[in-house]
């Protein structure tokens, strides 16, 4: 073997490894890219839960207030009809 013959033979070697590693690079970099898209995807999707969640939690604060205000609505009425129905019963 020359010295030409070995000269050529380290410059494809070093050509391989050269490419080996920019491609190792390139699906490193890509990787990122995928890992960082699912973490947004992740994080839309929470804060979609989140929503709907808190709007869930709103109307059962809503349904709970009206149904407070109905019982005492009712009591009112319960006690009204009480004293009439006692009134009555006085004469």
């Amino acid at each position: 073997m020359s010295s030409e013959e070995t000269g050529g033979q380290m410059i494809r070697f070093q050509t391989i490894v050269q490419t080996i590693t920019l491609a190792t690079m390139i699906l490193g970099i890509a990787g990122m890219f995928v890992v960082i898209g699912r973490k947004d995807q992740m994080i839309q999707f929470n804060s979609t839960q989140i929503t709907e969640l808190r709007d869930i939690a709103q109307d059962l604060v809503k349904s709970q207030v009206l149904g407070s205000s109905n019982d005492s609505y009712q009591a009112e009425q319960l006690n009204d009809l009480k004293r009439r129905v006692d009134r009555l019963e006085s004469k």
